[in-house]
């Protein structure tokens, strides 16, 4: 570096300095402004945190523009999945005689993404007795593996559906 700047003229070097009326004015103003403001330490600072304010806001704003058309795709097809694993379910299911058509059971069904049932439990609320309770958890462990093809983008590993006796 020390060889090209002396190879350089003095004017280009960037390590030498100008003395010129006009460069020291030019400092001068800098130098005026840079102490208005708190110095250059301050100035940039300001700078990084104006910029730290913006940055999120324009990526939030972005991320919304892109995925406003996606989540009615993603929901849309978050149901098809549901229903898909209700289907299933409820096609293994032999509902025993006293659970009562209309009776509603929420499970929490505990998966791998292949669709292989790790756990199933049936919520505290739920309407069945304790024989139609274990009889829908062996259903959803008859079931699998649980739907999961063309549903990669919306497979969840705790899901929650609710049953209803028909």
């Amino acid at each position: 570096m020390r060889n090209r700047c002396r190879i350089a003229a003095s004017s280009r070097c960037s390590t030498a300095r100008s003395t010129s009326p006009s460069r020291r004015r030019t400092d001068g103003m800098v130098d005026a402004r840079s102490q208005r403001w708190g110095g250059p330490a301050r100035t940039a600072a300001l700078r990084l945190s104006a910029f730290g304010l913006l940055l999120p806001m324009a990526l939030a704003l972005s991320a919304a523009e892109r995925s406003a058309p996606a989540r009615t795709v993603d929901a849309a097809l978050t149901q098809a999945y549901a229903e898909a694993i209700r289907a299933r379910v409820l096609e293994q299911w032999l509902r025993p005689p006293s659970v009562l058509p209309g009776q509603r059971c929420t499970a929490w069904i505990l998966q791998l993404p292949t669709g292989k049932v790790i756990d199933v439990q049936a919520e505290a609320d739920c309407q069945f007795d304790a024989v139609g309770r274990t009889s829908l958890e062996n259903a959803v462990r008859r079931a699998q593996p649980l739907p999961s093809k063309g549903f990669e983008r919306v497979y969840v590993r705790n899901l929650r559906l609710t049953f209803v006796a028909e």
